[in-house]
């Protein structure tokens, strides 16, 4: 499987990053900081996707002559392991002589971590000394309030489209292509200032029909911000061009665990005999590819994950199969079943954050946790908010049990 042109051409040092000046120079101050052996705080860049965080966080380590070691979710569930990061993070690497560099990356996309973030900083930054680099999109989600008072935020804005056209280009020089120039130029302004997402589109399109890149100067339209699953699992399941399939996937705005149950969930319904057989066994090594990546937290077997369960999946059929509905894994159905159980505790959930001036977020993570375990140890605050509400405490004992339904089934849903 060929290396995707978004890691082959990923920027491998600080002037790499494009687009990013200004934010570019804030970092070497703290670059600058670190290596005069001050005591920084922790550094967040923050901006929207395809922006190059994570390039800059891995570059940031790079220009340091630091290890990077990547914390992820698992990580911070796990406190054993944490304590071990902690510990080892004071350390120098055996193989290298190198210090380490803590990276914690898409922070924002974990909201029920929140408080375990800020508690690992913490301890970080008062015994390890680590240096950390963490990256969001949006650094004023609610869970991150902590997090920003503890770091120094950085800066980084969309791609114009005119840095992106050239970055095109040169990736194009390289691979030896000759692509007009106003191709460029619309796939750039489609991409809406995510340079990730151009690339992905550029190295697509050259993969897919010649006959397409001849006319795309015409035809080229706005490329969708979220690509539709089911447009995925039919280019999986339906496409000629699997390494397009597998590229489509990562414009997919879903967790790979969950994309991962999509397609085990339709790959029996569309495929038959040998061409079955295959994709199951794509199928179970990308499960163990899975594994390999809890055990060992390296993340960077994520891209090895997706590809065997989107390209090789694909690349299993031995003829176009016949059409055939695709469906939602079974515990999408089974949430579709407590529509009516969802929208009772959505009131619910309304009701108490109109009362306390709290978003129907804040409520769902920190009240409600809060009234099942007081339901447990003799009700006291229920009784109080029952009184407060006019309601009968069978009722909101009713909806608590109706919302531990609810996680249970979201937290089966993502992978947890």
């Amino acid at each position: 499987m060929r290396e995707p042109w978004v890691e082959k051409y990923r920027p491998k040092t600080l002037d790499g990053i494009r687009g990013q000046g200004g934010a570019v120079e804030e970092i070497r101050d703290w670059i600058r900081e670190v290596k005069e052996g001050r005591e920084v705080k922790p550094l967040l860049i923050v901006g929207p996707p395809g922006s190059g965080k994570t390039s800059a966080a891995y570059a940031i380590a790079k220009e340091l002559g630091y290890d990077a070691v990547e914390v992820n979710a698992s990580d911070l569930r796990d406190r054993e392991h944490l304590q071990y990061i902690v510990e080892s993070s004071k350390a120098v690497s055996l193989l290298t002589g190198s210090r380490r560099l803590i990276i914690l990356d898409e922070i924002d996309a974990l909201p029920s971590e929140g408080y375990a973030i800020a508690s690992l900083v913490r301890e970080l930054v008062t015994r390890a000394k680590a240096p950390i680099v963490m990256t969001a999109n949006d650094p004023y989600e609610r869970h991150l309030y902590e997090i920003r008072s503890l770091s120094k935020m950085v800066k980084f804005s969309r791609v114009r489209w005119q840095t992106a056209v050239s970055v095109l280009r040169e990736i194009c020089r390289k691979e030896g292509l000759s692509v007009p120039e106003d191709v460029l130029m619309r796939i750039a302004k489609s991409s809406q200032g995510d340079l990730r997402a151009a690339i992905n589109d550029l190295e697509g399109l050259v993969n897919g029909s010649p006959e397409l890149l001849k006319h795309l100067g015409e035809k080229y339209g706005k490329r969708d911000v979220e690509t539709d699953v089911f447009k995925v699992l039919s280019a999986i399941f339906y496409g000629e061009n699997c390494y397009a399939a597998y590229l489509s996937s990562l414009n997919l705005d879903m967790d790979p665990d969950m994309l991962f149950r999509w397609v085990e969930e339709n790959v029996a319904h569309v495929y038959r005999g040998a061409s079955l057989a295959d994709a199951y066994e794509m199928l179970s090594l990308a499960d163990l590819m899975r594994g390999r990546i809890i055990r060992t937290n390296n993340w960077r077997f994520l891209a090895y994950f997706t590809q065997l369960m989107t390209f090789g999946v694909c690349t299993a059929k031995e003829e176009k199969p016949e059409g055939e509905r695709l469906r939602p894994p079974e515990i999408i159905r089974k949430l579709s079943t407590t529509k009516e159980m969802r929208a009772r505790t959505k009131r619910f959930l309304e009701d108490i954050a109109r009362r306390t001036h709290l978003s129907t977020a804040s409520v769902r993570m920190e009240i409600v946790p809060l009234l099942m375990a007081d339901a447990k140890h003799g009700g006291r605050l229920l009784k109080s908010l029952c009184r407060e509400l006019g309601v009968r405490e069978g009722d909101i004992k009713e909806i608590l049990s109706d919302l531990e339904e609810i996680y249970r089934l979201e937290s089966r849903g993502k992978g947890a």
